[in-house]
């Protein structure tokens, strides 16, 4: 494999390495409907059973959204019980922090890839005995290089707290988490960003 080709993998596996530095919004929806906005005030609810996790994502999520100017609440503070609460609960839950949007996050999947780059064979070049006796010993085939890593399908919404009507939808694929609070802020950029482009913070 010459110079090139080998930095080429060696920056297709840096990158896979790199977790969340990837990603991508996939897909997006805005209410056509929709005239308010934009929202001053937001709960942000994480979906999982994983009670440290929950509050992970949603404490750095809703301080990425007060630093956009909006008043963020997590969940959390107002609902602490882990799982799914009754809808009268959750209903109560919104009232009480006077928001008056609400934003939820689930997992939709967890896929895995395999990325393959493939190996080298390059012949001898024409050189004496010698010159070829030394050469070989440099080797002259570089194997195939196979990355498997996995990609997380994402959906959050956005709901009108007043009407209780989807406002925003969108879906995004990451790389599994590794560091929860740095992929978390990296996540809530790029949803900031969508939500700020349809006039919704």
């Amino acid at each position: 494999m010459s110079g090139f080709a080998k930095v080429c993998v060696a920056v297709g596996l840096l990158t896979i390495a790199a977790g969340c530095a990837s990603i991508q919004l996939t897909n997006a929806w805005r209410d056509p409907a929709f005239s308010g906005g934009p929202f001053k005030s937001i709960m942000v609810i994480g979906v999982t059973k994983q009670a440290a996790v929950r509050r992970i994502f949603e404490d750095e999520f809703a301080q990425r959204l007060s630093e956009h100017g909006v008043k963020a609440v997590p969940s959390y503070t107002l609902i602490p019980e882990d799982g799914e609460v009754p809808k009268d609960r959750l209903a109560e839950a919104v009232r009480a922090a006077g928001v008056q949007g609400v934003l939820i996050t689930r997992w939709v999947k967890v896929q895995q890839r395999t990325q393959v780059y493939p190996g080298s064979y390059w012949g001898p070049p024409y050189m004496g005995f010698y010159g070829y006796y030394d050469w070989v010993w440099g080797g002259f085939y570089e194997p195939p290089q196979v990355v498997s890593y996995d990609v997380v399908t994402t959906e959050t919404s956005l709901f009108d707290a007043a009407t209780n009507t989807l406002v925003w939808s969108g879906t995004t694929e990451s790389f599994s988490p590794r560091d929860l609070r740095k992929d978390t802020r990296e996540f809530a950029d790029v949803m900031i960003k969508a939500l700020a482009a349809n006039g919704l913070i």
